[in-house]
């Protein structure tokens, strides 16, 4: 069995000297226990490794010299600890430790000679010990009465010891308040009062020595019927734990680690999980971030969340998952407390962990809880969850996530209707007159893209007969982002709140809607082949009933031209998002459906495009937090200036 080892709160000397005097000249002020409590405190203080100093009924030259040799012992950084067990008493604001030659005490000046200066005591002992603690501890509760016969009152009262000012560094603790009166009868038994209970609970193991002098003072405030009062006058720093009996214990703790095995699953995923995490980890490998997932019911403050999940993904062999390690890491990255989240079960293949978070929240906590840290998960906390690999995580009703996959699952590449759109693939000049009603907005060819088509939903051209064509510019981590997690509105913004397109794609593949992004990445390489930059817009459909407004452009192109088939003052559409939080671009049902994806691969910046010259002519910036140009802008019109040229790559 491990012993513990004694060690106070800083692994210092401790220090104590007592001094009690019972033995005075003056019979009447002789004390039966004074000897019996210094004795007794002496054997208690070397069980807790105190180097102890004993002295008895001294004088007042043998106290001063038992005080300053005590003193001489102390060096800084000790704990110290100082008791005196006797007479004591106040003259002038001043107090006396009374030793015990006080025949020699006659007059009122003679205390101030004859008798042991408190305050400076106390000075002289702190003096040697600035940077600790020094712990003073003064029984003197039957106080020292001093009568001239010649005199009808005392010349000293029969009071206690009156309270000083704090000192620095020292905890001065009076057995009796300041100016107690007593009655003089002295208590019967080995120990007085207040060393009965000093003693019962001094050696109290990993106890702050304040909370000891605290229950000693409870202790003889009860049992002395709640007339006896201590005083307590603390000087210690706050910061510092003062520990008299602080014991290393070595604890057997129940093992309360997560284990991978104990919650290892072996119901297999749904065909349309598997669809979507693995389209999920195509996005983190392709983008270095994980796809984060907060569904409407979050955000709408209508409806009540009963119930609060998280899914974690982590491409990790689950048999090679380190469960407590990857809890602990990602609970500090996100700011949630282990405490707050209960693990149900981890699903195989990677590493899928589904929880159960904010549990013992109400409704309206829970959603106020995910709100806050939705606000956290800025670009740099995406990459630090992507350093643990995470590449999916969801936060919401769970029943929500399985209603989004089975969506994502119905979402099929349509590739019969894939296009390139230039001369010599699919091209047209003016609007389209091909028969199929796109509503009342021409429909323009997009040169210089290419669409990857996206199935929806059966009978599409009766489903969406009637509805416009037009597109909406995007981040390139967002692209498959919106796809697999819906689009959250804008809240404001210059026409009002709700969903932002154009007819245009020359308009929405500006830096500012549509993120230019440099290739630079094997994974991205592999993807875009031969291309340096590269550029995603979302073609969609929406109905004319659902476009609550045709407005101005905004990027402050003012008179020129940026689309010549599209004028500038309708080239911003403002779409109703049915008051909803997220809006689903592949739920038939919405106000607005993504039919594609548009790419532009170019070999140099497309800034460079013949296209793209109105940019120059709008508002175009190095701040990230507007504009992603990926590229320095100085260096974009110096290379435009000198004439550069760019070509779209569409192999």
């Amino acid at each position: 069995m491990a012993t513990a080892k004694v060690v106070d709160s800083s692994s210092c000397r401790k220090l104590a000297l007592i001094i009690s005097n019972g033995n005075y000249r003056k019979e009447s002020n002789k004390l039966s226990q004074s000897i019996n409590n210094a004795n007794d405190l002496r054997d208690s203080l070397k069980k807790i490794n105190f180097d102890v100093k004993t002295a008895n009924n001294l004088t007042k030259k043998e106290m001063t010299s038992q005080i300053i040799d005590f003193s001489e012992l102390i060096k800084n950084g000790d704990l110290v600890l100082f008791y005196f067990c006797g007479h004591g008493c106040q003259l002038n604001g001043k107090n006396y430790l009374i030793p015990v030659d006080d025949a020699t005490i006659q007059t009122d000046r003679d205390v101030e000679d004859f008798a042991v200066n408190v305050e400076r005591t106390i000075t002289r002992l702190l003096g040697r010990n600035s940077s600790y603690a020094t712990i003073f501890i003064l029984d003197c509760c039957v106080p020292y009465t001093l009568v001239n016969p010649s005199r009808s009152t005392p010349i000293v009262e029969a009071k206690s010891l009156c309270e000083i000012q704090s000192r620095p560094g020292a905890l001065i603790q009076f057995a009796c308040a300041s100016s107690q009166a007593s009655n003089g009868v002295q208590p019967t038994g080995r120990n007085c009062l207040f060393s009965k209970h000093l003693l019962r609970n001094i050696i109290r193991e990993n106890t702050h020595i304040t909370t000891v002098l605290q229950d000693v003072a409870d202790h003889v405030y009860r049992e002395s019927n709640r007339t006896n009062k201590t005083l307590c006058i603390n000087g210690l720093n706050l910061k510092e734990q003062i520990y008299l009996n602080k014991l290393i214990v070595p604890v057997v703790e129940k093992d309360t680690s997560l284990h991978t095995k104990d919650f290892l699953s072996q119901q297999p995923l749904r065909s349309e999980e598997k669809i979507y995490y693995e389209e999920c980890k195509e996005y983190y490998h392709l983008t270095g971030q994980p796809l984060i997932s907060i569904p409407e019911e979050v955000f709408d403050n209508s409806t009540e969340l009963t119930t609060s999940s998280m899914k974690i993904c982590i491409d990790e062999d689950c048999n090679q998952f380190n469960l407590q390690a990857f809890i602990t890491e990602f609970c500090g990255k996100i700011k949630l407390s282990p405490k707050d989240i209960q693990i149900k079960q981890i699903q195989v293949g990677s590493s899928i962990i589904e929880a159960v978070i904010f549990n013992k929240f109400e409704s309206s906590d829970k959603k106020l809880s995910i709100k806050m840290m939705c606000k956290l998960f800025t670009d740099k906390l995406r990459e630090e969850l992507a350093k643990l690999k995470v590449f999916f995580m969801f936060m919401g009703p769970i029943k929500t996530l399985f209603k989004q996959q089975k969506y994502r699952a119905e979402i099929k590449l349509n590739p019969q209707y894939n296009r390139i759109y230039k001369p010599g693939h699919c091209f047209w000049q003016g609007p389209i007159n091909d028969g199929i009603d796109r509503g009342n907005s021409p429909y323009y060819c997009p040169v210089g893209w290419k669409r990857y088509s996206f199935y929806v939903t059966d009978r599409f051209s009766e489903r969406f007969k009637g509805w416009c064509i037009c597109y909406h510019g995007t981040k390139f981590t967002y692209g498959l982002s919106i796809l697999l997690n819906g689009l959250k509105p804008a809240d404001r913004n210059e026409h009002g709140a709700g969903i932002y397109v154009s007819p245009s794609i020359t308009y929405t593949c500006h830096p500012r809607y549509a993120e230019v992004k440099l290739l630079d990445s094997s994974n991205q390489s592999k993807f875009f082949k031969s291309g340096k930059y590269v550029q995603f817009v979302l073609e969609c459909r929406v109905h004319p009933n659902n476009i609550r407004k045709k407005a101005s452009e905004t990027l402050g192109a003012r008179n020129t031209i940026i689309d010549c088939n599209i004028n500038n003052e309708v080239i911003e559409w403002l779409i109703n998002s049915q008051n909803k939080s997220v809006v689903d671009f592949n739920d038939p049902d919405s106000s607005i459906v993504c039919t594609g994806l548009m790419i532009r691969v170019t070999n140099d910046h497309p800034g460079l495009l013949p296209d793209s010259q109105w940019w120059h002519n709008s508002h175009i910036c190095n701040n990230k937090d507007c504009c992603l140009l990926g590229i320095d802008l100085d260096t974009l019109q110096r290379r435009l200036y000198n004439g550069y040229k760019c070509e779209i790559i569409d192999d």
